[in-house]
């Protein structure tokens, strides 16, 4: 790990506030010259104090412009926005729906396609992601949301996920769609599906 700048600057501080101190120490002695040297020091010392404050608090202004990222994090791009079964699905809705009428989008957050219009507080609850949302091809709207249930969504926490998903869904009036990984490779079922929708 590199040696931050700042240190030097709390060095040279410390030794203006040293040079200071020694100044009130010679503060006994009467003899002229000595007073004289007493002054400079003290002047230099509390430059030194000032000039290193300063420096610290521009140079931690500046550092945290610079890295907004926290200490440590590291990011890196997923090889894919689909698993493989999300894929399959996603191909067999492009398949079955006709390309000029409608659009998948995949990975839709909720706050996308949902506005909260009241009951204050934050949106937190719109910051979940759908698998897919069906749109019209003409302006966008949104039309349905897909959800690809795997084994994953029997825990007790994406249960209360899944249903708080679909309570906000029926709130705001956009239909939600939930297949299973069995039932998304059934073309037939999934056509039936999205035809009671749309």
């Amino acid at each position: 790990m590199k040696k931050r700048p700042s240190a030097k600057w709390i060095i040279v501080l410390a030794g203006g506030a040293a040079a200071a101190a020694l100044s009130f120490l010679l503060a006994g002695i009467e003899n002229e010259g000595v007073r004289g040297f007493r002054w400079a020091l003290f002047a230099i010392g509390v430059a030194a104090a000032v000039l290193s404050a300063v420096v610290l608090v521009v140079g931690s202004l500046k550092r945290d412009g610079r890295r907004l990222l926290p200490e440590g994090a590291e990011y890196r791009k997923k090889r894919t926005l689909m698993s493989p079964p999300e894929r399959e699905l996603y191909e067999l809705l492009t398949k079955l729906l006709d390309r000029r009428a409608f659009a998948v989008l995949p990975q839709t957050a909720l706050v996308s396609v949902i506005d909260k219009v009241s009951g204050g507080g934050y949106r937190n609850e719109l910051f979940r992601i759908a698998d897919f949302c069906i749109v019209d091809a003409g302006d966008f709207e949104p039309l349905v949301l897909v959800e690809l249930n795997d084994a994953s969504h029997l825990r007790d926490d994406r249960r209360l996920r899944d249903e708080k998903v679909a309570a906000i869904c029926s709130d705001a009036g956009i239909p939600l769609v939930t297949f299973t990984l069995e039932q998304a490779k059934n073309a037939k079922y999934v056509r039936n599906e999205l035809s009671r929708r749309l």
